[in-house]
C-alpha cells in the first residue's frame, strides 16, 4: 500500500453529481450546519455539534491528519450548488497489511439518494489502482440500514457481526463488518 502517494497526490475525485477535496477550514459553515444535525450522528461515536468551535476543532483534526499522514478525509460538494453535503474517507491506514478502513456521513436532508455510495466509489477505485490496497472494510451499525446499503453497493461483502462491540452513546452496540479485497475487483 502506498499510503506516501495519497499524501503526495491529495487526490481530488468528480462523479455525476459530486465533486470530492480535501476538507478545508474554510468549510466551517457548510460542514457545522451538516455536523448540528443530530440524525447525522445519531448511529455515530462521534457527537452532533454543539457549537461552531466543535467543527473547528474538527476539521482541525482533519488538517492534522493530513500532515501526519493518517487519515485522509474529502469533502462531498454538490456540484449543481456548491454546497459540502457530507464528508468520507480512509483511515486505519496499515501499509504492512495492505488495508485501510473507509468511513462516511453524509447530510441527511442528502439520505436515499445514492450519493453516498457515489461518493465513495472513486475513493475505493483509487485504493485499490493507485495505492495497492488488498483489503478495504467498513463497519456499521447493525441498525443502520442505509450505511449497510451504502457499502453493498460499493462491492462489499458482509463478513459478519461484532456483538456489542461499540458504546455509542452510551449504549453497547452491534456493528456489522462489511470488506472488499482485491480479488472481488
Amino acid at each position: 500500500m502506498n499510503v506516501e502517494k495519497l499524501f503526495a497526490e491529495l487526490p481530488e475525485f468528480e462523479t455525476q453529481r459530486l465533486k470530492l477535496r480535501r476538507l478545508a477550514m474554510d468549510d466551517l459553515d457548510e460542514y457545522y450546519a451538516f455536523a448540528s444535525d443530530p440524525r447525522v450522528s445519531q448511529q455515530s461515536l462521534w457527537n452532533c455539534h454543539e457549537t461552531v468551535e466543535d467543527s473547528i476543532q474538527y476539521i482541525q483534526r482533519v488538517l492534522d491528519n493530513y500532515e501526519r499522514k493518517t487519515v485522509h478525509i474529502w469533502a462531498f460538494i454538490l456540484k449543481e450548488t456548491g454546497t459540502l453535503i457530507g464528508r468520507g474517507g480512509i483511515f486505519h491506514l496499515n501499509e504492512p497489511m495492505q488495508s485501510a478502513e473507509l468511513g462516511y456521513a453524509i447530510a441527511s436532508s442528502q439520505w436515499g439518494k445514492g450519493l453516498a455510495a457515489e461518493a465513495m466509489q472513486p475513493i475505493v477505485d483509487y485504493c485499490f489502482r493507485e495505492l495497492d490496497c488488498n483489503r478495504l472494510e467498513g463497519k456499521c451499525n447493525a441498525g443502520n440500514i442505509g450505511s449497510a446499503r451504502v457499502m453493498e453497493k460499493l462491492g462489499m461483502s458482509y463478513e459478519g457481526l461484532l456483538r456489542k462491540q461499540l458504546k455509542i452513546k452510551g449504549v453497547f452496540t452491534d456493528q456489522k463488518v462489511y470488506s472488499r479485497i482485491r480479488d472481488d475487483l
